[in-house]
């Protein structure tokens, strides 16, 4: 045991007699060079645990750090879907002790299939670290060629100092292998204590939950004008409603048994909320399209969207908090949401998410890309 780091250790990790000595030689060596640093590692390799140790060893030293937390599914920093940053100045025994500075909504629990989102929530959080120490720890995103993507451009987006790849066998080797030839760079590869174990796919889904369920906790219910907020991240309001004659040729057209509750144009694309879903090869939709003379078309399912997590953001784009969608009212041209965002005069934007939880933290299940 290496006794002149004990104090800033988790307790826990004290009492168990352990101060991950396989871990030493990393933690010094990225505090003695100092800089930027990208933890990357699948499930259950210690990102957590290390980057705990690496922010509470740099402030027992007078630093001061910005911890970005990139793992949207499994996050410590704000809630889950979301990107968090947070100033550290004191060593903590855990990150739900910090405060979110700030967060930036992703609207996924991975970020697979959403990387344009995820880069540009990174990116952001990034750049309110000012002069602090910034320790980023990533996503468990690691396999296959979406993931080595994303981890690369977030590289080079970020430029570490340093990248610690956890790893228990050779899976991070086609990430860190793009990392490796930056001259400004040292890639790490400490190995795994025996003390970190493997959790079961049910503790990280029970504990989201409770992460939502904590969040929401508080929430009221708030409504939002189609007139008085943009949104994002969906084709709603993002044209024009159709001519009331069209509305009825449409309806009729697709059948009043599929109930069309609201269709608009924005250029070439029509957008239709339906009551169920339609087969894209439906010749009652070729036809709707021919008529209309558009070449995309978008069909949302209504109620697919109820529990949907929503991003509220201000005027200069700052997420303020998340909602879960309880109602879209196309005659009053409303959207409500649960939130614990109480002022609803500061939200600007609404953007859409793609998973659904329930006020409860119970999971909903996940959008398909296009759904909405």
């Amino acid at each position: 045991m290496i006794e002149r780091n004990a104090s800033i250790e988790n307790p826990a990790d004290i009492q168990a007699g352990n101060v991950y000595e396989e871990w030493e030689e990393t933690l010094e060596a990225i505090l003695s060079a100092g800089g930027t640093t990208m933890i990357v590692g699948g499930t259950d390799v210690g990102k957590t645990t290390f980057t705990r140790l690496l922010v509470n060893r740099a402030c027992s030293r007078g630093l001061k750090v910005a911890l970005l937390d990139a793992d949207v599914g499994q996050s410590e920093i704000g809630p889950p879907t979301c990107v968090g940053l947070a100033h550290i100045e004191r060593p903590i025994v855990s990150f739900l002790e910090a405060s979110s500075h700030a967060i930036a909504f992703v609207g996924a629990t991975s970020p697979a299939n959403y990387a344009s989102e995820h880069i540009v929530a990174v990116k952001k959080m990034a750049e309110l670290a000012g002069d602090r120490l910034l320790i980023i720890d990533t996503a468990g995103y690691i396999h296959g060629s979406g993931a080595r993507r994303l981890a690369h451009l977030e590289f080079d987006l970020i430029n570490p100092s340093h990248v610690v790849g956890l790893q228990r066998k050779s899976e991070l080797n086609p990430i860190l292998q793009g990392m490796r030839h930056r001259r400004y760079c040292r890639v790490h590869t400490p190995s795994i204590p025996k003390i970190i174990g493997v959790k079961p796919p049910a503790f990280r889904a029970q504990r989201r939950a409770m992460r939502f369920a904590s969040y929401f906790q508080n929430s009221v219910e708030s409504s939002f004008s189609f007139d008085e907020v943009a949104m994002t991240g969906t084709w709603l309001c993002g044209g024009s409603p159709v001519a009331a004659h069209l509305f009825r040729f449409i309806s009729e057209t697709l059948g009043r048994a599929n109930r069309l509750f609201h269709a608009e144009l924005s250029g070439t694309h029509l957008g239709l909320m339906m009551s169920q879903p339609i087969s894209p090869s439906s010749p009652e939709l070729g036809l709707v399209m021919e008529q209309l003379k558009v070449k995309e078309l978008s069909v949302t399912v209504a109620p697919r969207l109820k529990h949907l997590l929503l991003g509220l953001q201000d005027g200069n784009g700052k997420t303020l908090g998340l909602g879960i969608m309880t109602k879209l009212d196309f005659r009053r041209r409303t959207l409500s949401a649960l939130t614990p965002i109480h002022s609803e005069s500061a939200v600007s934007c609404i953007r859409f998410g793609r998973h659904r939880t329930f006020p409860d933290g119970t999971d909903g299940g996940s959008l398909k890309p296009g759904d909405c």
